[in-house]
């Protein structure tokens, strides 16, 4: 089967080997909506160009786009995007640099920087011009590797060498699908991280992230107890099992758990993390069984499962809405598709902390720790923070099979009050909203 290479906006430009695409230039391949859904199978393109194309949609548009790109990309496809920059506009603007090209363009008559500033941000169909700061955020957000800024004309996929034909092409960014595929007999590490503050069911809870079946995991305690009930404890087990390791959280009793689930995620040696609250319980297959899921699926970018309530004593308790299974069988769901309903329900279906694992890296520059969207942390639902900064970039698989129990107790709940927790709560979930329905994240297919 022949490689596939797209040619986005090609207007009257056409590439042998590509194929070309445009609204309705009449040389076009095929007249497409480049802002609706790309008509490839996830996994299926090898690699996207485009020149002066991307700055004719609006910042939301663009958004989508990268997302359409990342999801048909094959894992290690490269998407090449040539275009004006903003810096090098503004330097023209504060330095009154006039280029021959207003002539060429039959502009001489420009009598000032303000006139030929605003003629290139606004004339030609352009809706949003971009630097490289943002674009390789955007990138970024969506999933896609940097490889870097470009020469022109020179590119890291030979397909993409000498096609850039406009000057003022300033701007050349690439970037790539990851590579996640798990290679036949790897066995990648797992970091089983416990956030421990509560010594109550905490043995139960260590014993039950050593019984794996999948054996090449480490279990990070970092220690939040403000007694050494949980050092005792991990003492009694790091004698017998080396894979256990333990830090005190410098910050223990400065907030309500987070820096202590901060320092586990930042402990971790694994390539995968599965968090482990300190009075749940994993299934003796759970990470087994997601590492499989991970493996027969190089998209997600989040594994979760059903999970069980459970009481004090570990007997079985009814499901509640959230718990209830939202798929009938094992399913693959498109990431935009689950931050949509996990905003406009406000369920947790995912389920909490202890019933997801996720790639470390997948989350590493989410600002200013992993459980923040837009830049603001997030306390009230913070593990929907974590999910949707996961669904932008990749599929979330759903096992309907019980791989963790989460248990009802009396010593659970936040010090707060009541009053506080409801504003709180409200708070968090707007931000969550406004940031997915700002960037119209909702709106796509």
């Amino acid at each position: 089967m022949h490689p596939i290479y797209l040619h986005l906006g090609c207007g009257g430009k056409r590439f042998e080997g590509f194929v070309n695409i445009d609204l309705d230039a009449p040389g076009a391949d095929m007249n497409l909506d480049l802002t609706k859904q790309l008509p490839w199978e996830r996994g299926t393109v090898t690699g996207i160009y485009s020149e002066h194309f991307f700055e004719h949609v609006g910042a939301n548009q663009g958004i989508r786009l990268l997302h359409e790109c990342h999801r048909i990309l094959k894992p290690g496809g490269i998407v090449r995007f040539a275009m004006p920059d903003l810096e090098y506009m503004i330097g023209d603007y504060v330095n009154n640099r006039v280029h021959p090209d207003w002539a060429r363009f039959g502009m001489p008559w420009t009598a000032s920087r303000c006139q030929r500033l605003n003629i290139a941000m606004r004339w030609w169909g352009h809706e949003w011009i971009y630097d490289e700061e943002e674009l390789v955020r955007i990138g970024k957000l969506v999933g896609l590797e940097l490889i870097g800024r470009c020469d022109y004309g020179i590119s890291s996929d030979p397909m993409m060498n000498g096609r850039e034909y406009r000057e003022s092409s300033q701007l050349i960014v690439e970037f790539r699908k990851p590579e996640r595929q798990i290679q036949n007999g790897v066995e990648p590490l797992v970091s089983i991280v416990m956030p421990s503050y509560k010594a109550t069911y905490f043995r139960q809870a260590l014993e039950s992230a050593l019984a794996q079946t999948y054996r090449n995991i480490e279990v990070v305690v970092t220690d939040d107890c403000p007694t050494d009930a949980i050092a005792a404890i991990v003492r009694d087990y790091q004698e017998k099992d080396a894979r256990v390791r333990y830090m005190r959280n410098p910050k223990a009793g400065t907030d309500i758990g987070r820096s202590n689930h901060c320092l586990c995620l930042e402990q971790a040696k694994g390539e995968f993390v599965k968090f482990l609250n300190d009075d749940d319980l994993l299934a003796p297959h759970c990470v087994e069984r997601m590492i499989r899921a991970f493996a027969s699926n190089p998209d997600i970018t989040l594994a979760t499962s059903k999970r069980q309530r459970i009481d004090r004593n570990g007997n079985y308790l009814p499901d509640i809405t959230a718990t209830q299974l939202p798929v009938q069988a094992d399913s693959v769901i498109d990431g935009l598709s689950l931050g949509s309903a996990l905003l406009s329900t406000q369920i947790n279906f995912v389920g909490e902390p202890s019933t997801v694992m996720f790639r470390k890296s997948e989350l590493a520059e989410v600002k200013p720790d992993f459980m923040s969207v837009d830049g603001q942390e997030i306390s009230w639902a913070s593990d929907v923070a974590i999910y949707i900064n996961l669904a932008l970039k990749g599929s979330t698989v759903y096992l309907t099979e019980a791989l963790s129990f989460f248990r009802i107790h009396e010593e659970q709940g936040q010090v707060v009050s009541a009053v506080m927790a409801q504003e709180e709560s409200t708070r968090c979930w707007n931000i969550l909203r406004d940031f997915w329905t700002r960037h119209e994240f909702n709106r796509a297919i």
